[in-house]
Order: structure tokens, then sequence, then C-alpha cells
């Protein structure tokens, strides 16, 4: 069977493109094991130091360590309230979901620097900033629509016969939504969790804005780094966020492989 030469370029370009996109890390990974003061490129020795500079580093790992917890606590309020919001602007009815769609969603379409400019005049006005729950508020607003609109997409492509047979069943709407509904969009909800987490733990303007001295997050520590100083720890850092990244994400798609495969729960019979 032969192949379209038009195929063969769509091929070619797209293998191009996407080299470039990996060139960084493909750079990236192998300096992070750099033996020598400086960031060298191939790297002249190999050597653990700059990963045992980060663990052994305090402003490092309390940075990692406030990263995280943020992240942590906005995946879980950004889950639920996605999720919930989600099921409301697809299977709700009422006059201005739309409109309530579009509000939910405009997070997505307004710059980042905008809405950390705007963040930074409300909290200052509540006397929050600085303060980490500057950042747990400001990152849920961020990753809250990235859930909407993938488990929105989830439920749109659900076969609704599954809930109607449900509810015929007798089984009341809290009872489908739990035992029938939420299982079969399962996969969408980690997705969205997965990309709420990664969202906060590597969003930079806000905090830059909001977080200040006290608020610190590993993104901001590494822009103050990289405007004082070229720390080579940045790369181990980089490296490591980049596995973590990877980690996650694959996690995501073994757990949706999986679920894939699995037959929908059956309708709940009501009680005699």
């Amino acid at each position: 069977m032969s192949v379209s030469p038009l195929r063969i370029v769509l091929w070619l370009v797209s293998g191009l493109v996407l080299f470039y996109l990996v060139l960084p890390i493909l750079i990236i990974i192998p300096t992070s094991f750099n033996g020598s003061a400086y960031m060298d490129f191939p790297p002249r020795g190999w050597s653990l130091r700059w990963y045992a500079n980060f663990f052994s580093s305090r402003q490092w790992t309390d940075a990692a360590w406030l990263s995280l917890r943020v992240a942590v606590v906005v995946m879980i309020v950004s889950t639920a309230l996605g999720t919930l919001a989600a099921l409301g602007i697809v299977r709700g009815r009422f006059r201005g979901r739309q409109a309530v769609e579009y509000v939910l969603l405009s997070p997505m379409v307004v710059p980042v620097i905008v809405f950390a400019i705007g963040l930074y005049f409300l909290f200052a006005k509540l006397h929050l900033v600085g303060q980490p729950s500057a950042l747990y508020l400001g990152h849920t607003v961020l990753a809250t629509p990235l859930v909407i609109v993938i488990v929105g997409s989830a439920l749109r492509n659900q076969d609704r016969a599954i809930e109607h047979a449900a509810r015929s069943l007798g089984a009341g709407y809290l009872r489908t939504l739990w035992e029938v509904k939420l299982p079969l969009i399962r996969p969408a909800i980690l997705s969205g969790a997965a990309f709420a987490f990664l969202a906060s733990f590597d969003e930079v303007l806000v905090a830059i804005f909001v977080g200040g001295p006290a608020a610190t997050t590993l993104p901001k520590r590494m822009w103050d780094n990289v405007r004082n100083e070229i720390d080579p720890t940045l790369t181990a850092i980089s490296s490591l966020l980049v596995v973590g990244s990877l980690l996650v994400l694959g996690g995501v798609e073994l757990i949706r492989r999986s679920s894939a495969g699995v037959a929908p729960p059956a309708p709940p019979r009501q009680e005699t």
C-alpha cells in the first residue's frame, strides 16, 4: 500500500514540531547532572550535587512543600466545585445557563497577568496579600474551569439511557448521581483533578502578585532565582518537575485505560 506524499509531509512536520517542543527537556535533564559549578551542555562531568543541593536547602524545600500543600488543597476544592458546576451546566435546565458557563470559564480566557493584578487589588483590601490563603483562593479560581471543561465534555458524551433506567427503577436523583453518574465519569474527574493539581503547582504569576515573601511557592522561588542569580540547582528542580508531571499524567492515563474496559454499573433497583 503506497503512502501519499501529503501524509509523509504531515508526519515530517509533526515530527519536527514535536522535536522542537521536547528539545528543551532533552537539554535540561542531562544538564541537571552536571558536575561543574556552571550550567554546561553537554556536561563536562556527571554528578548529583544539584539534586543534593535542592533537598538540603531549606529555602527550596520550604517552597516545594508550600507548593505541594497548595496544589493538593486546590485539587480537592476545584475538583469538587468543577464537577458540581459541570453537572449543573450540562444537566441543568435553567434560564441563563449559557451565561453562567461563560462566567465560570472566563478565567481561562482572561490573561493570567490581568487576573493576577485584579486579585492583588482585591486581596489587598481584604489584607490577604502575602498569606497562603490568597494562593488557595487564586489558584482555585484558575484550576476550576479546567475541571469544568473536562468533566463537562465527559457528561455531554455520556449515554443518558443508563441514568433514565436507574430513575425508572425507582432510584432517586442522589442515588443515581452517586451510583451511576459519577462512576461513569470517574476517569474525567480524575483527569480534571490531575490538571488542577499541575495548574496550581506550576503557577507563578498569581504567586508573584499575591504570595509575598511569607508565601513563596517553588515556581516563584525559581523565578526570583533566575532574576537574581543563575543557580544550576534550577536544572535539577526543572527535571524533577518534568518527571513529576509525566508521572501524574501517566497515572491518569493508566486509570483511564483501565476504566475504559470496565462495564458500566447496573442501574440500582428500588428495594421493596
